[in-house]
């Protein structure tokens, strides 16, 4: 009896470096949940579709309260894909997995991924990756109400309105040559010197870096100007250009 040998088949599998956002929840909950959902009000697309990483370091929480937070956050529509620093009791089978490692990174040094096989796991994560170059989107169009444009790598160019309710979100800077009436969120990747650029001022939102100001907030004496936004020690400063 001939015996055929079928053919072999390979799993295929590699590693790849990903941007995702950190959420760090802090005590108490309810507070943090308020705040979020105070930025959500304005930014109701921000998280949507995006992976999302909870930071656990230092929340003394329950197991109960975990699954309390996460299904919290899901009926947010946040999707949390891992967990950093959690505490021991609060890993399962049933709950997101462990990540580590992860740092801050910048618009213009977003890291390759690949690295040899044989290289050790310390290295893969320090010198041994190189910088991947930043992009710039350039959109020729008025952005209408409703929609969002994100790009995470680099910088954005709108060449047109942003009208009241529309979205921007960059990993580096935003520039804006027609009147932005909605919300213009720059440096989420982490980009130090990220900064906000307008031809005419009216916007419902400006944050960088995770500070922000809203239109409520604004000196009246800006609106309608061309003016740049730039973060200094964590406050927005605003500059009238014209």
């Amino acid at each position: 009896m001939n015996a055929h040998a079928g053919q072999s088949s390979a799993i295929s599998f590699t590693a790849r470096s990903l941007l995702a956002f950190v959420l760090e929840p802090s005590l108490p909950l309810n507070q943090w949940f308020e705040a979020l959902d105070a930025w959500l009000a304005r930014s109701p697309a921000f998280f949507a579709s995006k992976p999302v990483i909870l930071q656990m370091a230092g929340l003394e929480i329950s197991l109960l309260e975990y699954r309390e937070l996460l299904g919290d956050l899901a009926r947010r529509h946040i999707r949390v894909m891992a967990a950093e620093n959690p505490n021991r009791t609060l890993v399962g089978p049933h709950l997101p997995p462990i990540v580590s490692g992860g740092r801050a990174v910048s618009a213009e040094k977003l890291l390759d991924a690949e690295t040899p096989d044989d290289e050790p796991p310390a290295a893969s994560r320090a010198s041994a990756r190189t910088p991947a170059p930043s992009s710039s989107l350039v959109v020729e169009s008025n952005v209408r109400s409703g929609q969002s444009i994100a790009h995470l790598e680099g910088d954005v160019t709108i060449i047109g309105r942003v009208a009241s309710g529309a979205e921007i979100i960059a990993g580096g800077s935003v520039h804006v040559y027609g009147a932005l009436q909605g919300r213009v969120i720059a440096g989420v990747s982490g980009a130090p010197n990220a900064r906000i650029f307008c031809r005419a001022a009216k916007a419902e939102l400006l944050c960088i870096g995770g500070s922000y100001v809203t239109a409520e907030e604004m000196d009246p004496k800006i609106e309608g100007r061309s003016i740049t936004v730039h973060l200094d020690d964590d406050e927005l400063k605003i500059r009238i250009l014209d």
